[in-house]
């Protein structure tokens, strides 16, 4: 009776929807990889993760060597549902394909929203993370916008860091957001990691209105590009290789890094945030006519 009691207990506690954290970077950053990679360190850890993905070219799903699916896009020629969109990694968790231009998000009908909307918070129900790989902030800004938080990718890259100010403040302008994660990317030390997001705390410290906080950080390791030619995810084919130490070590802590700007209980599902928003970007930039 006592275990029972305490299950139902956790269940009691549970968030409505899991929270969403959208990983955001400038190109060329390992953004992508690094939501696969992350979200396999979290499956193995014993999480429920989803994957979203907001990028053309089914990246995720090559990343983790998934079946390609359908894509949100596609929707408005062929109404299938979200059993087109999804598919089944065999390492467990679940990637849904979101990709869709922001101007035909718009334009979903009541109907179609509303059934992908309640098909999609059943998997975040049962999920305990949402994972999004979200495109270009200039080309599409709307799934980083509506998800509770924000992970900003930094690299060594002398563009990297300039791309990283442009996007919180983006961000900050646009969407009113003003709590960022800040994970830094292929980096030889700690003490190089640290550096980076002093500098770019610095910068946005005294132009910006908004709060960073540091992670962590994954090592430069080469072992990536072998995973990556063998078509195998690093926390699959290599686990034992510093990089994928480092992310089962960030898996560990990945709970603490929610931090909703909004208090109160999560509810509204982020298809039914993602597609809302996209109506209200279009008006704003005059892709719908009334």
């Amino acid at each position: 009776m006592q275990d029972q009691a305490a299950s139902l207990r956790r269940l009691a506690d549970r968030p409505v929807r899991a929270p969403s954290f959208a990983f955001l970077g400038p190109e060329r950053s390992g953004v992508t990889t690094l939501v696969a990679e992350m979200g396999l360190a979290l499956c193995l850890s014993g999480q429920r993760v989803l994957w979203v993905e907001c990028c053309h070219g089914q990246q995720l799903a090559h990343r983790l060597n998934a079946t390609t699916t359908g894509t949100l896009e596609g929707q408005l020629v062929r109404a299938g549902g979200l059993a087109e969109m999804m598919t089944l990694p065999r390492q467990g968790g679940a990637l849904v394909n979101l990709h869709a231009r922001p101007e035909d998000r718009a334009v979903f009908s009541a109907q179609l929203w509303l059934r992908l909307g309640s098909e999609f918070a059943s998997l975040e129900r049962d999920a305990d993370f949402v994972l999004v790989n979200v495109p270009s902030l200039p080309y599409d800004p709307v799934p980083a916008s509506v998800a509770d938080n924000l992970v900003l990718v930094l690299t060594p890259e002398p563009e990297s860091l300039t791309a990283a100010y442009a996007a919180v403040k983006r961000m900050a302008l646009q969407a009113g957001r003003r709590y960022f994660n800040v994970l830094v990317n292929r980096v030889r030390s700690l003490e190089e990691a640290q550096a980076l997001f002093t500098r770019l705390s610095v910068v946005t410290g005294e132009f910006l209105n908004v709060a960073l906080r540091w992670v962590g950080f994954v090592p430069l390791d080469t072992t990536l590009r072998r995973s990556q030619a063998l078509r195998r995810p690093l926390m699959e084919a290599f686990p034992e290789c510093e990089a994928a130490m480092a992310l089962g070590q960030l898996a560990a802590t990945f709970p603490q890094w929610h931090t909703p700007e909004h208090p109160g209980p999560v509810e509204t599902g982020f298809m039914d945030m993602l597609i809302a928003a996209s109506r209200d970007w279009a008006e704003t930039e005059g892709h719908l006519t009334s």
